[in-house]
């Protein structure tokens, strides 16, 4: 009987995953759409921990699904943002692996506009874990076209996988690198990814390949030049499907151990967000004082994604907003005001160690409240640094935002 079970299993999975091809987007053949499929699957990496996740969603449990990126992983492009490539995965996710059309299946997609894996970390803890109540049990990390191919973006993609990886021993991770036409970051990911063994999805080959053979045209992937359109989102979450489904028919691995060692070292291991005060930092808010209800917001929402910030408002005093921190890097985000608001932002001056690092733009032109995130203290091991933010000469009486902070020891 178990065998029958079986064996009704099979082909019942087979004929779900056939309905997946039955109407290929962009009119191209079944065949050239499942071996877009194929070749965009780099890696199944180790199978223990995605395989696990699946039998846990057939088994009825509780699964919490959440999707880190940026605006691409929000739902950017289609007319409805929930015919992104997260919310459709996920609803195929409950169609095909659930026993109960998907009621014990939860989902986060804790993508925001203009996240690159940098402020990702930065968001991680509470857009990510928060929100599911824990660590997801399978999460989608995809950055690859909004980072810039540095070290540092190589970093902290890194933690946001470490941390999710170390958190649970079975959640799984999976490293989606989505096209653009200027490209992707897939090179310098794929050896993290590689290095912690999680399985990894490729879409810009398998769309470069497509649009130079003419199987389909550009304007039918892409709305602009990173967004795809409604059928592009549904290529990448075929894409997703396809590798769960080779996961799902393959043995199952071994347990992979997290290396004891970074890939990159020094990194930004134990990444903390400030909120206020506590044991390594002491602030001193100066002039900002105030709290700005106008940051970026959610699609899923329509708030704001950073409700405790500090702000300083148009007309106060420049009063220096200051940071004592002991740590060995140490992030700062702030806002670039949306040209649509009234209130007059401008531009700050950032010091570290008093030393003037930067002068920062808050009322930049074509600003749509994203934010901007600097590194400012990076260094091998932790000491004691002192970060000072002040307006410009000339802009005293503008207003400026820092929407969050962030550090490692």
């Amino acid at each position: 009987m178990k065998n029958l079970q079986k064996v009704i299993g099979v082909i019942f999975s087979f004929m779900i995953g056939t309905a997946l091809f039955a109407k290929a987007p962009f009119n191209i053949s079944d065949a050239d759409y499942k071996l877009m499929m194929k070749e965009s699957l780099v890696s199944t990496g180790n199978n223990y921990r995605l395989k696990c996740v699946l039998e846990k969603m057939k088994s009825g449990e509780k699964v919490w699904v959440a999707a880190l990126g940026g605006s691409v992983t929000e739902g950017a492009g289609p007319e409805k943002f929930t015919d992104g490539y997260a919310y459709q995965f996920f609803r195929m996710l409950q169609k095909k692996y659930t026993p109960n059309e998907g009621k014990n299946l939860f989902f986060n997609n804790a993508g925001l506009s203009g996240t690159p894996s940098l402020l990702g970390m930065i968001r991680y803890q509470a857009d990510v874990v928060e929100v599911c109540g824990g660590n997801p049990d399978l999460l989608i990390v995809e950055f690859a076209v909004n980072d810039e191919g540095n070290e540092t973006m190589q970093k902290s993609f890194e933690a946001i996988i470490r941390k999710a990886l170390e958190a649970n021993p079975k959640t799984a991770v999976i490293a989606l690198y989505n096209a653009a036409e200027y490209g992707n970051t897939m090179a310098q990911k794929k050896p993290v990814a590689d290095y912690y063994h999680i399985p990894q999805v490729n879409i810009l080959k398998i769309v470069n390949d497509a649009i130079s053979s003419k199987k389909i045209k550009k304007e039918e992937f892409f709305t602009d030049n990173v967004h795809p359109t409604l059928n592009g989102h549904t290529l990448v979450m075929d894409c997703l499907i396809n590798l769960c489904e080779t996961v799902d028919n393959a043995q199952i691995d071994k347990p992979a151990l997290i290396p004891e060692k970074l890939y990159k070292n020094p990194g930004f291991d134990n990444f903390v967000r400030v909120f206020g005060d506590d044991k390594n930092i002491k602030i001193s808010k100066g002039a900002f004082t105030e709290k700005d209800n106008n940051t970026q917001s959610l699609k899923k929402t329509n708030k704001g994604d950073f409700p405790e910030n500090w702000h300083k408002n148009q007309g106060s005093k420049n009063d220096t907003f200051v940071v004592e921190a002991d740590c060995k890097n140490f992030l700062l985000t702030y806002k670039v005001q949306g040209s649509w608001l009234t209130e007059v932002f401008g531009k700050a001056d950032i010091y570290v160690d008093g030393k003037l690092f930067k002068t920062v733009e808050g009322n930049a032109k074509g600003g749509w409240n994203n934010n901007e995130t600097l590194l400012l203290v990076n260094d091998v091991k932790s000491g004691k640094h002192k970060i000072e933010v002040k307006m410009a000469s000339g802009d005293e009486k503008k207003a400026f935002t820092i929407v969050a902070m962030g550090y490692s020891k």
